[in-house]
């Protein structure tokens, strides 16, 4: 499975990152229906949270990125974690209104250097297997991101918020570990002296039109993802469902879409990223249907199927975006790990308007055009140029004769 060359340990380490970071990053959000009613916080208050976490955590990575790719170092891997865990924690101490927005808005940035910085680490340390690194790191925070809630809720109902404050040292101590072995997780095109130039390339027409397409690629199939994940519950509450049809339904999305993100990026680097972008945005489609329409199990395998074809595109776009700009890697790994999934989460309200006014189904059919919309403008990537440029790089240096 490991081929030569691929650093399996320092990507564990990065994965290991991303799922630490996003068990922090999801312990708050299910927390805050019992905070607005210990706090008398209204919906308003609760969803600006989520507001300005969104901003700091997913909206700044690009820009979080370009100054990775400029100073970026080793052991800012563990900084951001450490700030994250102790800002979260803090909550817990300081339950506040106030509080709560400037804690976990400050932790949102944290969260906004480990990204596309933990990305850019699994990329380097992949050798020819730059899917499969990008889909373990990928794994990580899924599986962290499904931990949280199943930590947070229990335990604080149990002992109060004060327990969050209980969880920093699980974070501080990874911390460390990472600063301990930052000198194997070299990332920095600064440091890659042998292999980088001293004036790196500008950036071509045809890699920044094919990033930004990429990133609207990635949009609408992070907006049909939040669609899913926000309204299809309902569906099946309305087919007869009981209303504890969300626990199942997003288990079953969220085990498959871990799965689906661990197999992309063996399968992209074995049959090709055209491949594996194009056919998980055609499968998700096909099972966005078998999902509305299927009746009883079909329906439930449809899920799984939605599941695991919508996570599959995400760790293969960001190597893809950055294959495109290599020189800029950290911006591009933050323009698919934040910004498209920003984008992607302030579009879903206009669905929940859509609902309100015409109704649930209509609603929940307009998954058809956003995401065929996704898929047909997959097509126009430049796969091709990309494939050559591939080539061009793994092609040994011809030999001074003596």
């Amino acid at each position: 499975m490991f081929q030569r060359g691929f650093k399996w340990p320092v990507v564990l380490w990065a994965a290991g990152s991303h799922f630490t970071m996003d068990i922090y990053m999801n312990l708050i959000p299910p927390l805050l229906p019992l905070l607005a009613k210990l706090q008398g916080f209204s919906l308003a208050q609760t969803g600006l949270v989520l507001s300005v976490h969104s901003i700091t955590a997913s909206f700044l990575q690009p820009f979080a990125g370009m100054v990775m790719d400029k100073w970026g170092r080793p052991w800012l891997l563990a900084a951001s974690l450490a700030f994250s865990a102790i800002t979260v924690g803090l909550i817990g101490l300081f339950p506040t209104y106030t509080m709560l927005l400037l804690l976990f808005g400050l932790a949102g940035l944290g969260s906004s250097l480990l990204h596309p910085l933990g990305s850019v680490t699994s990329v380097r340390a992949a050798g020819s297997q730059p899917g499969l690194a990008v889909s373990i790191f990928s794994t990580g925070g899924n599986l962290g991101f499904a931990l949280g809630p199943a930590l947070a809720v229990p335990l604080v109902s149990r002992w109060g918020l004060k327990v969050l404050f209980y969880l920093v040292p699980f974070g501080l101590m990874y911390a460390i570990a990472l600063f301990a072995v930052r000198q194997s997780l070299v990332f920095s095109p600064v440091e890659q002296k042998a292999v980088v130039v001293e004036k790196p390339s500008p950036v071509s027409k045809l890699a920044l039109g094919g990033l930004l397409l990429l990133n609207i690629v990635s949009w609408l199939r992070a907006w049909a993802q939040f669609v899913v994940t926000a309204y299809v519950p309902y569906h099946f509450i309305n087919q007869g469902y009981d209303v504890t049809v969300t626990g199942p339904f997003m288990t079953l999305y969220l085990i498959a879409g871990t799965m689906g993100t661990f197999a992309a990026g063996f399968l992209s680097d074995r049959f090709g990223r055209r491949a594996l972008i194009c056919g998980s945005l055609a499968i998700s489609l096909g099972s966005i249907w078998l999902t509305l329409n299927g009746a009883g199990s079909w329906a439930w395998v449809g899920v799984a199927f939605l599941g695991a074809a919508m996570h599959a595109m995400v760790p293969v776009a960001i190597v893809i975006a950055q294959e495109l700009v290599p020189q800029h890697a950290g911006m591009a790994a933050g323009m698919m790990l934040g910004l498209a999934y920003g984008l992607g989460g302030l579009c879903t309200p206009l669905i929940g308007m859509v609902a309100d006014n015409f109704g649930l189904t209509t609603a929940l059919n307009t998954l058809y055009p956003i995401m065929s919309a996704s898929f047909l403008l997959s097509l126009l990537l430049p796969f091709k140029a990309l494939a050559q440029r591939q080539v061009a790089t793994s092609q040994p240096e011809p030999q001074e004769s003596h």
